[in-house]
């Protein structure tokens, strides 16, 4: 799957470990966690794969976030993402669109 990433801040922890971002800046377990959590993202070929990967507690959101989906990148946070469709036959997920990292319940 491809990925995008919404937000800069995404973009810059994935392929360069940091950013300017100070919400992150002091969590280095965090960045290592989604680098990870994104590198399995990736390497899945299709979206049920995801639901195999237990660790990623993936799931189709609801309510307000209605539309997503979101993995578990730790215990504290998740990742927050919209699947992309093809519109070509046999229409599947071919972009994944990185939006945030959130805390769990708030």
């Amino acid at each position: 799957m491809e990925i995008e990433f919404k937000e800069n801040y995404l973009q810059e922890l994935y392929e360069e470990g940091k950013t300017k971002d100070k919400r992150f800046k002091s969590n280095p377990q965090l960045i290592k966690q989604y680098i990870k959590t994104v590198n399995k993202l990736k390497s899945a070929t299709k979206i049920e794969q995801l639901y195999q990967l237990s660790s990623l507690n993936y799931e189709k959101k609801q309510g307000d976030l209605k539309g997503k989906s979101a993995v578990y990148i730790n215990q504290q946070f998740r990742l927050i993402f919209e699947e992309i469709i093809d519109a070509s036959p046999p229409h599947e997920i071919k972009i994944l669109e990185i939006e945030e990292i959130s805390k769990h319940y708030e």
